[in-house]
Protein backbone atom coordinates (compact mmCIF):
# COMPACT_ATOMS: atom_id res chain seq x y z
CA UNK A 1 0.00 0.00 0.00
CA UNK A 2 2.95 2.20 0.89
CA UNK A 3 4.66 1.59 -2.26
CA UNK A 4 1.38 2.10 -4.59
CA UNK A 5 1.07 5.41 -2.80
CA UNK A 6 4.23 6.49 -3.51
CA UNK A 7 3.86 5.85 -7.08
CA UNK A 8 0.57 7.37 -7.72
CA UNK A 9 2.17 10.66 -6.14
CA UNK A 10 5.06 10.51 -8.20
CA UNK A 11 3.06 9.70 -11.33
CA UNK A 12 0.65 12.75 -10.56
CA UNK A 13 4.01 14.65 -10.48
CA UNK A 14 4.92 14.08 -13.37
CA UNK A 15 1.67 14.56 -14.93
CA UNK A 16 2.18 18.18 -13.58
CA UNK A 17 5.24 18.33 -14.94
CA UNK A 18 4.81 17.34 -18.30
CA UNK A 19 2.17 19.91 -18.48
CA UNK A 20 4.54 22.16 -17.53
CA UNK A 21 6.80 21.55 -20.02
CA UNK A 22 4.85 22.17 -22.97
CA UNK A 23 4.56 25.92 -21.33
CA UNK A 24 7.51 28.38 -22.02
CA UNK A 25 8.80 29.82 -18.99
CA UNK A 26 9.34 33.70 -18.14
CA UNK A 27 12.35 33.82 -20.93
CA UNK A 28 10.25 32.27 -23.36
CA UNK A 29 12.14 29.13 -23.66
CA UNK A 30 10.74 25.51 -22.99
CA UNK A 31 12.53 24.14 -20.60
CA UNK A 32 12.39 20.38 -18.98
CA UNK A 33 11.97 20.46 -15.06
CA UNK A 34 12.45 16.39 -14.74
CA UNK A 35 15.30 14.60 -16.18
CA UNK A 36 15.24 11.15 -18.01
CA UNK A 37 16.27 9.25 -15.11
CA UNK A 38 14.29 10.44 -12.74
CA UNK A 39 11.25 9.82 -15.09
CA UNK A 40 12.58 5.96 -16.01
CA UNK A 41 12.32 5.61 -11.79
CA UNK A 42 9.04 6.27 -12.03
CA UNK A 43 8.29 3.97 -15.02
CA UNK A 44 9.99 0.97 -12.76
CA UNK A 45 7.98 2.03 -9.88
CA UNK A 46 5.10 1.65 -11.87
CA UNK A 47 6.06 -1.24 -12.61
CA UNK A 48 6.75 -2.79 -10.00
CA UNK A 49 3.10 -1.73 -8.14
CA UNK A 50 1.54 -3.44 -11.31
CA UNK A 51 3.34 -6.57 -11.16
CA UNK A 52 2.30 -6.66 -6.72
CA UNK A 53 -1.21 -6.12 -7.83
CA UNK A 54 -1.32 -8.84 -10.18
CA UNK A 55 0.14 -11.20 -7.86
CA UNK A 56 -2.65 -10.50 -5.27
CA UNK A 57 -5.56 -10.85 -7.82
CA UNK A 58 -4.10 -14.13 -9.07
CA UNK A 59 -3.27 -15.11 -5.19
CA UNK A 60 -6.67 -14.65 -4.49
CA UNK A 61 -8.49 -16.36 -7.23
CA UNK A 62 -6.00 -19.90 -6.42
CA UNK A 63 -7.69 -19.27 -2.83
CA UNK A 64 -10.85 -18.80 -4.34
CA UNK A 65 -10.39 -22.42 -6.20
CA UNK A 66 -8.57 -24.17 -3.38
CA UNK A 67 -11.20 -23.49 -0.98
CA UNK A 68 -14.40 -23.39 -2.60
CA UNK A 69 -17.11 -25.67 -1.18
CA UNK A 70 -18.64 -28.72 -3.43
CA UNK A 71 -22.13 -27.41 -1.77
CA UNK A 72 -21.78 -24.98 -4.99
CA UNK A 73 -21.05 -27.05 -7.65
CA UNK A 74 -23.72 -28.46 -10.28
CA UNK A 75 -26.35 -31.10 -9.32
CA UNK A 76 -26.27 -29.67 -5.78
CA UNK A 77 -29.77 -28.75 -4.14
CA UNK A 78 -30.30 -26.63 -0.51
CA UNK A 79 -33.81 -25.48 1.57
CA UNK A 80 -33.53 -22.96 3.56
CA UNK A 81 -35.47 -20.38 5.87
CA UNK A 82 -35.50 -17.61 7.92
CA UNK A 83 -37.09 -14.43 9.28
CA UNK A 84 -37.25 -10.41 8.09
CA UNK A 85 -37.78 -6.92 9.59
CA UNK A 86 -38.12 -4.38 7.42
CA UNK A 87 -39.63 -0.52 8.72
CA UNK A 88 -41.49 1.74 6.40
CA UNK A 89 -43.53 5.06 6.75
CA UNK A 90 -42.83 4.32 10.37
CA UNK A 91 -44.71 0.44 10.13
CA UNK A 92 -43.13 -2.43 11.36
CA UNK A 93 -43.22 -5.88 9.31
CA UNK A 94 -42.23 -9.16 9.83
CA UNK A 95 -42.36 -12.35 7.60
CA UNK A 96 -40.76 -15.81 7.32
CA UNK A 97 -39.73 -16.69 4.49
CA UNK A 98 -38.86 -20.32 2.87
CA UNK A 99 -36.78 -21.36 -0.19
CA UNK A 100 -35.45 -24.22 -1.80
CA UNK A 101 -32.61 -24.47 -4.48
CA UNK A 102 -30.74 -26.22 -6.98
CA UNK A 103 -27.65 -25.53 -8.51
CA UNK A 104 -27.66 -25.06 -12.17
CA UNK A 105 -24.22 -23.70 -12.91
CA UNK A 106 -20.86 -22.97 -10.74
CA UNK A 107 -21.96 -20.77 -7.83
CA UNK A 108 -25.65 -19.98 -9.94
CA UNK A 109 -28.94 -21.34 -8.04
CA UNK A 110 -32.40 -21.04 -9.13
CA UNK A 111 -35.64 -22.38 -7.13
CA UNK A 112 -38.60 -21.71 -5.65
CA UNK A 113 -39.60 -19.53 -2.24
CA UNK A 114 -42.62 -18.67 -0.26
CA UNK A 115 -42.92 -15.73 2.38
CA UNK A 116 -45.82 -14.86 4.89
CA UNK A 117 -45.76 -11.50 6.47
CA UNK A 118 -47.52 -9.28 8.99
CA UNK A 119 -47.69 -6.13 9.99
CA UNK A 120 -47.16 -5.40 13.55
CA UNK A 121 -50.17 -3.75 15.48
CA UNK A 122 -52.48 -4.23 12.43
CA UNK A 123 -54.89 -6.67 10.47
CA UNK A 124 -52.85 -6.55 8.00
CA UNK A 125 -50.61 -9.50 6.24
CA UNK A 126 -49.71 -10.93 2.84
CA UNK A 127 -48.80 -14.32 1.35
CA UNK A 128 -46.11 -14.85 -1.62
CA UNK A 129 -45.27 -17.60 -3.86
CA UNK A 130 -42.30 -17.15 -6.54
CA UNK A 131 -39.11 -18.02 -8.10
CA UNK A 132 -35.83 -16.95 -7.19
CA UNK A 133 -32.15 -17.21 -8.71
CA UNK A 134 -29.06 -16.37 -6.75
CA UNK A 135 -25.10 -16.48 -7.60
CA UNK A 136 -22.75 -16.76 -5.28
CA UNK A 137 -18.97 -15.33 -7.08
CA UNK A 138 -17.37 -16.00 -3.89
CA UNK A 139 -17.62 -19.65 -2.37
CA UNK A 140 -15.97 -20.25 0.50
CA UNK A 141 -16.36 -20.32 3.83
CA UNK A 142 -17.60 -16.41 3.82
CA UNK A 143 -19.18 -16.21 0.77
CA UNK A 144 -21.28 -13.45 -1.02
CA UNK A 145 -24.31 -13.56 -2.95
CA UNK A 146 -26.72 -11.21 -5.23
CA UNK A 147 -30.39 -12.70 -6.01
CA UNK A 148 -33.59 -11.61 -7.63
CA UNK A 149 -37.14 -13.30 -7.61
CA UNK A 150 -40.62 -12.94 -9.36
CA UNK A 151 -43.18 -13.37 -7.10
CA UNK A 152 -47.02 -13.20 -6.68
CA UNK A 153 -48.86 -12.29 -3.53
CA UNK A 154 -52.24 -12.07 -2.13
CA UNK A 155 -53.62 -9.21 0.72
CA UNK A 156 -55.20 -9.65 3.73
CA UNK A 157 -56.67 -6.83 6.27
CA UNK A 158 -59.77 -5.65 8.09
CA UNK A 159 -60.52 -3.03 4.97
CA UNK A 160 -60.08 -5.97 2.02
CA UNK A 161 -63.34 -8.06 2.15
CA UNK A 162 -63.55 -11.68 3.00
CA UNK A 163 -64.75 -12.97 -1.00
CA UNK A 164 -62.10 -10.20 -2.34
CA UNK A 165 -58.79 -11.21 -3.68
CA UNK A 166 -56.24 -8.64 -3.62
CA UNK A 167 -53.37 -10.05 -5.59
CA UNK A 168 -50.09 -8.34 -6.57
CA UNK A 169 -46.91 -8.91 -7.92
CA UNK A 170 -43.50 -8.23 -6.80
CA UNK A 171 -39.80 -7.96 -7.95
CA UNK A 172 -37.17 -8.57 -5.03
CA UNK A 173 -33.42 -8.00 -5.42
CA UNK A 174 -31.09 -9.28 -2.46
CA UNK A 175 -27.49 -8.72 -2.08
CA UNK A 176 -25.84 -10.72 1.53
CA UNK A 177 -22.75 -12.97 2.54
CA UNK A 178 -23.25 -16.58 4.22
CA UNK A 179 -21.00 -18.45 6.55
CA UNK A 180 -20.17 -22.08 7.24
CA UNK A 181 -20.88 -22.90 10.80
CA UNK A 182 -21.92 -27.11 10.38
CA UNK A 183 -21.01 -29.65 7.34
CA UNK A 184 -23.84 -29.00 5.51
CA UNK A 185 -25.13 -26.11 7.45
CA UNK A 186 -24.72 -22.30 6.72
CA UNK A 187 -25.96 -19.00 8.14
CA UNK A 188 -26.96 -16.01 5.82
CA UNK A 189 -27.70 -12.36 6.40
CA UNK A 190 -28.91 -10.62 3.33
CA UNK A 191 -31.11 -6.95 2.62
CA UNK A 192 -33.45 -7.47 -0.13
CA UNK A 193 -35.46 -4.68 -2.23
CA UNK A 194 -39.17 -5.19 -2.58
CA UNK A 195 -41.26 -3.55 -5.72
CA UNK A 196 -44.35 -4.46 -6.23
CA UNK A 197 -47.16 -2.93 -9.15
CA UNK A 198 -50.00 -2.58 -6.15
CA UNK A 199 -50.56 -2.40 -2.89
CA UNK A 200 -53.13 -2.14 0.00
CA UNK A 201 -53.94 0.79 1.36
CA UNK A 202 -53.04 0.15 4.88
CA UNK A 203 -49.90 -1.19 4.26
CA UNK A 204 -49.14 2.28 2.87
CA UNK A 205 -47.59 2.78 -0.59
CA UNK A 206 -44.93 0.85 -0.25
CA UNK A 207 -43.22 -1.50 2.42
CA UNK A 208 -39.80 -0.62 1.73
CA UNK A 209 -36.93 -3.00 1.78
CA UNK A 210 -36.00 -5.74 4.35
CA UNK A 211 -33.38 -7.09 6.27
CA UNK A 212 -32.94 -11.10 6.26
CA UNK A 213 -31.66 -13.69 8.61
CA UNK A 214 -31.32 -17.58 7.89
CA UNK A 215 -29.90 -20.62 7.53
CA UNK A 216 -29.55 -23.10 4.90
CA UNK A 217 -28.97 -26.24 4.71
CA UNK A 218 -27.31 -28.30 1.81
CA UNK A 219 -28.30 -31.66 0.77
CA UNK A 220 -25.80 -32.64 -1.50
CA UNK A 221 -25.51 -33.51 -4.83
CA UNK A 222 -27.96 -35.56 -6.35
CA UNK A 223 -27.12 -39.31 -7.91
CA UNK A 224 -24.24 -39.39 -6.02
CA UNK A 225 -21.92 -37.32 -8.68
CA UNK A 226 -18.77 -35.16 -7.87
CA UNK A 227 -17.72 -33.91 -5.28
CA UNK A 228 -17.96 -35.27 -1.92
CA UNK A 229 -19.54 -31.72 0.50
CA UNK A 230 -16.93 -30.52 2.59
Amino acid sequence: MKNLLQTTTLLVGLSVAAYAQNNADSTGRNRPLINDETKQEARQKAAEVEEKVSEEVDRSISYQQRNQLSWFQPGNAFVGGGLAFGVANEQVYLSINTRAGYFFQPGFAAGLRYDNERLVGNQYRARQFGLFTRYYPFRTRISSFIGASLNSGREFSETIGANEKSRYTSVGLEIGAMAWILRRLGAEISYEGNFYNRIDPTASQGRGGRLKVGVNYYLGQFGGRGQRNR
